[in-house]
C-alpha cells in the first residue's frame, strides 16, 4: 500500500486539519536539539486514530496563520500516561504608523516529540503593496538558545497570499553556550508557503526545508548531522452550491547521524519517511444539515541502525481510514458534529522507550466522536467543542478531548 501512497502524493501531497500546525503549515518547523535524543514518547495502534479524531474536522479552506490572530487549539487523552495538545496563540497589535507588534506562542508534538515555540517581534507594512516585513525572536532566558526569524508577506487582492522565512535556530550558540559544545554547522531554515484563489478553486502549498546541521556533544562525546525536507499541497474545489472537495497531503523526509568522536566510530543512523493523504467531500443540504464524507491514509518508515543495521524499518506504519460526519444545529449556541472513523492498521516499533517488548499489532479500528460544539461568541464566532469519544473496537472510552478556536 506504501507505493501507491508514494505515487499519489507525487500528483498531490496535503495535510491533516489543526494537525497541520506542528507540520509547516503554519509556518517554519526549525531544527531543536532536542529532536538528536528522538520521541519522547511511544506509539501504540491507536495513537494515529486519536490523534485524527482529535483533529476538527470537516477540512477547510486553507488561510494562514499570520492572518488570523487568535487562539486554535485541540489537546486530549491520547493514552492513559499521555496528552495530546496542539495550541497557537497570535495577538498583532497594529501603530498608529505603518508597523506592527505580535505574539505567537504555540505548544505542539511531531514526530521528533514535543515542542513548545515563543515568538515575539515587530516589522513593517508597505503602504502601497502591502507587503510585511518583520523580525520575530524566540526569547529563551539562556542566551544560546535564541532563534531568528525573518519573514515576508504579501497578501493580494483576490485573497491569494505568499509567505517566506528565513529561520536561524541557536544563532549565538557556540559564543554563549556554558559548555564545550559546539556547532561546527549551524542550523538554517528556508519555508516557502502560498495560497492562490483561481476562480472556484484553491491551490496552496508550503515547503520547509532545515539545511544540514551539524554538532558536537563533547560530555558525552558525540557528534550529530541532521537534515530535513518536508512538502505539502492542497487543492479545494467549490463543485457547486452543494457539494465542495479537497485533496490535501504531505511528505517528509529526515536524515539524522550520530557518531563517536573517537577515530573511525561506527555511524548510527536514522533516515524517515512519512507521508499523508486526506481526501473530503463535503455536502450542504437545503434542510440545514451538512455532512462530509473522506479517506485518510498514511505510511511511516524510520529505518534506524540500531535495528537490523538499518536494513528493515524500526518503526513501520501503514494505515487506511474513511470517516464520514454530519453537522446538525441542536439550538442557537450548540450544535454536534458527530463523525464516525473506521479503518485498518499495520504497525510495527522495534525501538520502545519505555518497555523492552517490541510493537508488532494490526487490525481493524473504529472510533465515533460527538463533537459537541458551543458557539462561545456570535461575533466573533467563537467556539468550544466537547468531545468524550468512545472507540467501538474495543468498546472502551476513547479519551476526552477539548477544542478551542477563538478569533480575535
Amino acid at each position: 500500500m506504501h507505493k501507491i501512497i508514494g505515487v499519489m502524493l507525487l500528483i498531490a501531497i496535503t495535510f491533516s486539519p489543526e494537525v497541520k500546525a506542528s507540520l509547516g503549515w503554519f509556518g517554519p518547523e526549525p531544527f531543536r536539539l532536542q529532536q538528536l535524543q528522538g520521541r519522547d514518547f511511544d506509539y501504540n495502534l491507536e495513537s494515529f486514530l486519536q490523534r485524527l479524531s482529535f483533529s476538527p474536522l470537516p477540512l477547510q479552506p486553507f488561510a494562514p496563520l499570520w492572518q488570523q490572530d487568535g487562539w486554535y487549539g485541540t489537546g486530549g487523552s491520547t493514552r492513559s500516561r499521555e496528552f495530546y495538545v496542539h495550541s497557537v496563540f497570535q495577538k498583532t497589535v497594529q501603530f498608529d504608523f505603518p508597523a506592527f507588534a505580535g505574539v505567537r506562542v504555540s505548544r505542539a508534538e511531531d514526530l521528533d516529540g514535543r515542542y513548545d515555540r515563543q515568538l515575539i517581534g515587530m516589522g513593517y507594512r508597505s503602504q502601497t503593496t502591502g507587503t510585511e516585513y518583520s523580525l520575530w525572536g524566540d526569547v529563551a532566558g539562556a542566551k544560546d538558545l535564541l532563534d531568528l526569524q525573518f519573514e515576508v508577506n504579501q497578501a493580494f487582492t483576490n485573497g491569494s497570499w505568499l509567505k517566506s522565512a528565513l529561520v536561524l535556530t541557536d544563532v549565538v550558540y557556540n559564543s554563549k553556550t556554558y559548555t564545550e559544545n559546539q556547532y561546527q554547522t549551524k542550523p538554517v531554515t528556508l519555508y516557502l508557503s502560498g495560497g492562490w484563489q483561481l476562480g472556484r478553486q484553491q491551490l496552496y502549498g508550503f515547503t520547509n526545508i532545515n539545511l544540514k546541521t551539524e554538532f558536537s556533544d563533547s560530555q558525552q562525546q558525540l557528534a550529530y548531522s541532521n537534515e530535513q525536507y518536508a512538502m505539502g499541497l492542497g487543492w479545494n474545489w467549490l463543485l457547486n452550491a452543494e457539494f465542495e472537495l479537497t485533496l490535501q497531503g504531505q511528505g517528509n523526509y529526515v536524515k539524522r547521524q550520530q557518531y563517536e568522536l573517537a577515530a573511525n566510530a561506527a555511524f548510527q543512523t536514522l533516515q524517515r519517511q512519512y507521508y499523508q493523504l486526506s481526501v473530503e467531500l463535503r455536502q450542504a443540504t437545503p434542510a440545514a444539515l451538512s455532512y462530509w464524507y473522506g479517506i485518510h491514509a498514511l505510511s511511516l518508515n524510520e529505518r534506524d541502525s540500531r535495528f537490523a543495521a538499518g536494513a528493515e524499518p524500526a518503526e513501520y506504519r501503514r494505515e487506511l481510514y474513511s470517516y464520514a460526519g454530519l453537522h446538525w444545529q441542536y439550538s442557537n449556541t450548540v450544535s454536534l458534529r458527530p463523525t464516525l472513523y473506521l479503518g485498518y492498521a499495520s504497525v510495527r516499533g522495534e525501538l520502545q522507550r519505555f518497555t523492552d517488548e517490541p510493537l508488532k499489532d494490526s487490525g481493524l479500528l473504529a472510533k465515533i466522536s460527538p463533537n459537541i460544539t458551543i458557539r462561545l461568541q456570535q461575533s466573533s464566532g467563537a467556539r468550544l467543542v466537547i468531545n468524550p469519544s468512545v472507540k467501538l473496537h474495543n468498546l472502551q472510552f476513547g479519551g476526552g478531548n477539548i477544542q478551542l478556536d477563538i478569533p480575535f
